[in-house]
Protein backbone atom coordinates (compact mmCIF):
# COMPACT_ATOMS: atom_id res chain seq x y z
CA UNK A 1 0.00 0.00 0.00
CA UNK A 2 1.23 3.67 -0.85
CA UNK A 3 0.46 6.44 1.52
CA UNK A 4 -0.04 9.72 -0.03
CA UNK A 5 -0.17 12.44 2.09
CA UNK A 6 -2.89 15.16 1.77
CA UNK A 7 -1.27 18.68 0.58
CA UNK A 8 -2.85 20.87 3.79
CA UNK A 9 -1.30 18.01 6.21
CA UNK A 10 2.21 19.66 6.29
CA UNK A 11 3.57 19.15 9.80
CA UNK A 12 4.80 16.09 12.05
CA UNK A 13 1.98 17.92 14.57
CA UNK A 14 -1.27 17.91 11.70
CA UNK A 15 -0.02 14.24 10.52
CA UNK A 16 -0.03 12.74 14.67
CA UNK A 17 -3.75 14.19 14.39
CA UNK A 18 -4.44 12.13 11.37
CA UNK A 19 -2.71 9.05 12.58
CA UNK A 20 -5.43 9.40 15.93
CA UNK A 21 -8.43 10.31 13.85
CA UNK A 22 -7.87 7.32 11.62
CA UNK A 23 -7.80 5.03 14.31
CA UNK A 24 -10.72 6.55 16.00
CA UNK A 25 -12.90 6.51 12.28
CA UNK A 26 -11.80 2.84 12.16
CA UNK A 27 -13.16 1.84 15.99
CA UNK A 28 -16.29 4.45 14.81
CA UNK A 29 -16.80 1.98 11.56
CA UNK A 30 -16.00 -1.02 13.61
CA UNK A 31 -19.20 -0.55 16.01
CA UNK A 32 -20.96 0.87 13.26
CA UNK A 33 -20.67 -2.98 11.51
CA UNK A 34 -21.30 -4.74 15.22
CA UNK A 35 -25.08 -2.29 15.09
CA UNK A 36 -25.30 -2.89 11.60
CA UNK A 37 -25.13 -7.01 11.98
CA UNK A 38 -27.98 -6.73 14.69
CA UNK A 39 -30.46 -4.52 12.98
CA UNK A 40 -29.84 -5.95 9.91
CA UNK A 41 -29.09 -2.65 8.00
CA UNK A 42 -25.94 -1.29 5.98
CA UNK A 43 -23.20 -0.18 7.38
CA UNK A 44 -22.98 3.54 7.19
CA UNK A 45 -19.33 5.13 7.80
CA UNK A 46 -18.77 7.71 10.37
CA UNK A 47 -18.18 11.58 9.65
CA UNK A 48 -14.68 12.20 8.58
CA UNK A 49 -12.44 15.09 8.25
CA UNK A 50 -10.83 16.26 4.93
CA UNK A 51 -7.58 15.67 5.49
CA UNK A 52 -8.48 12.12 6.01
CA UNK A 53 -10.74 11.44 3.31
CA UNK A 54 -8.40 13.12 0.97
CA UNK A 55 -5.55 10.70 2.75
CA UNK A 56 -8.24 7.75 1.83
CA UNK A 57 -8.89 8.87 -1.39
CA UNK A 58 -4.90 9.64 -2.33
CA UNK A 59 -4.03 5.87 -1.16
CA UNK A 60 -7.08 4.36 -3.15
CA UNK A 61 -8.69 3.15 0.57
CA UNK A 62 -12.11 2.07 0.63
CA UNK A 63 -13.63 3.91 3.58
CA UNK A 64 -15.37 1.12 4.86
CA UNK A 65 -12.64 -1.67 4.55
CA UNK A 66 -11.49 -2.39 7.99
CA UNK A 67 -8.97 -4.14 7.64
CA UNK A 68 -7.10 -2.13 4.78
CA UNK A 69 -7.83 0.69 7.02
CA UNK A 70 -5.99 -0.87 9.65
CA UNK A 71 -2.65 -1.35 7.53
CA UNK A 72 -3.08 2.30 6.28
CA UNK A 73 -2.81 3.18 10.03
CA UNK A 74 0.14 1.08 10.62
CA UNK A 75 1.67 2.29 7.93
CA UNK A 76 1.12 6.08 8.67
CA UNK A 77 2.32 5.49 12.01
CA UNK A 78 5.58 4.46 10.00
CA UNK A 79 5.39 7.22 8.35
CA UNK A 80 5.48 9.42 10.98
CA UNK A 81 8.34 8.24 12.41
CA UNK A 82 10.39 8.07 9.28
CA UNK A 83 9.31 11.28 7.43
CA UNK A 84 12.13 13.75 6.62
CA UNK A 85 11.30 16.96 8.86
CA UNK A 86 11.89 20.16 7.37
CA UNK A 87 11.68 23.29 9.37
CA UNK A 88 11.17 26.72 7.35
CA UNK A 89 11.87 30.43 8.87
CA UNK A 90 9.99 33.14 6.52
CA UNK A 91 9.62 36.82 7.24
CA UNK A 92 6.11 36.83 7.44
CA UNK A 93 3.12 34.67 7.54
CA UNK A 94 2.84 31.51 5.27
CA UNK A 95 -0.75 31.48 3.98
CA UNK A 96 -2.30 28.73 2.81
CA UNK A 97 -1.11 28.40 -0.54
CA UNK A 98 2.57 29.27 -0.26
CA UNK A 99 2.08 26.27 2.55
CA UNK A 100 0.80 24.21 -0.23
CA UNK A 101 3.24 25.13 -3.19
CA UNK A 102 6.11 24.35 -0.52
CA UNK A 103 4.74 21.27 0.31
CA UNK A 104 4.44 19.63 -2.94
CA UNK A 105 7.29 21.31 -3.85
CA UNK A 106 9.56 19.29 -1.33
CA UNK A 107 7.67 15.97 -1.83
CA UNK A 108 7.84 16.43 -5.42
CA UNK A 109 11.69 17.50 -5.16
CA UNK A 110 13.16 15.68 -1.90
CA UNK A 111 11.03 13.06 -0.20
CA UNK A 112 7.31 12.30 -0.74
CA UNK A 113 6.73 12.06 2.64
CA UNK A 114 8.48 15.60 3.45
CA UNK A 115 6.88 17.22 6.60
CA UNK A 116 6.82 21.57 7.10
CA UNK A 117 7.13 23.09 10.15
CA UNK A 118 6.87 27.10 9.39
CA UNK A 119 8.41 29.50 11.59
CA UNK A 120 8.31 33.80 11.38
CA UNK A 121 11.36 35.84 11.95
CA UNK A 122 11.02 39.52 11.08
CA UNK A 123 14.63 40.26 10.98
CA UNK A 124 15.75 38.22 8.08
CA UNK A 125 14.17 40.56 5.79
CA UNK A 126 12.83 38.43 3.16
CA UNK A 127 13.69 34.83 1.85
CA UNK A 128 13.65 31.95 4.25
CA UNK A 129 15.95 29.87 6.14
CA UNK A 130 15.87 26.05 6.02
CA UNK A 131 16.80 23.62 8.69
CA UNK A 132 17.15 19.68 7.80
CA UNK A 133 18.17 18.07 10.27
CA UNK A 134 21.67 19.06 11.14
CA UNK A 135 21.82 21.05 7.96
CA UNK A 136 21.08 24.73 8.14
CA UNK A 137 20.44 26.92 5.06
CA UNK A 138 20.13 30.53 5.17
CA UNK A 139 18.52 31.49 1.64
CA UNK A 140 17.23 34.94 3.67
CA UNK A 141 17.64 38.72 2.92
CA UNK A 142 19.32 39.79 5.80
CA UNK A 143 22.86 39.53 5.45
CA UNK A 144 22.54 41.05 1.37
CA UNK A 145 20.99 44.21 2.80
CA UNK A 146 23.14 44.27 5.62
CA UNK A 147 26.27 43.70 2.82
CA UNK A 148 25.06 46.95 0.27
CA UNK A 149 23.66 48.99 3.17
CA UNK A 150 24.68 52.10 0.91
CA UNK A 151 22.46 50.72 -1.90
CA UNK A 152 20.16 50.56 0.65
CA UNK A 153 19.90 54.11 1.24
CA UNK A 154 20.03 54.76 -2.11
CA UNK A 155 16.67 52.73 -2.68
CA UNK A 156 14.67 54.21 0.27
CA UNK A 157 15.65 57.84 -1.01
CA UNK A 158 14.26 56.83 -4.18
CA UNK A 159 10.71 57.67 -2.61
Amino acid sequence: MSVHLPVDVTSPDQLSSLVAELQAYRGKLRDAGVRAKTAKSKIEPPDASDALLGLLKGSAVSATDGPTLDALSKELSQVLKKAPVMHLTLAGSAGRTLRRQLTVWFRTQVHPHSLLTFAIRTDIGGGLMLQAGSHFYDYSFRDRLLANKSRLMELASVR
